[in-house]
């Protein structure tokens, strides 16, 4: 059994874990690998923080694009 995920899969379960929990084997083996790769700790800090900003634009009610108001065909913005 390997105890150590790569550093790929860790990327991959890092995005993972702001959707859905992990399992516990994988949380483990997530935990053992951050504790000891500062590159992928790294990585998990910048998800958290756009996981945080996106989640704070959200909250404040920002239109999405689709919802934003659109300026009339054939004028450049600025005019």
């Amino acid at each position: 059994m390997n105890w150590m995920h790569s550093c790929k899969r860790v990327a991959e379960l890092l995005s993972q874990r702001l959707d859905e929990p992990l399992g516990l084997i994988d949380e483990i083996k997530l935990r053992l690998h951050l504790s000891m790769c500062g590159n992928c700790s790294h990585v998990e800090q910048q998800l958290e923080g756009v996981h945080a900003a996106t989640a704070d634009l959200f909250a404040s009610g920002v239109p999405a694009d689709d919802e934003a108001p659109q300026r009339p065909a054939g004028r450049p913005a600025g005019h």
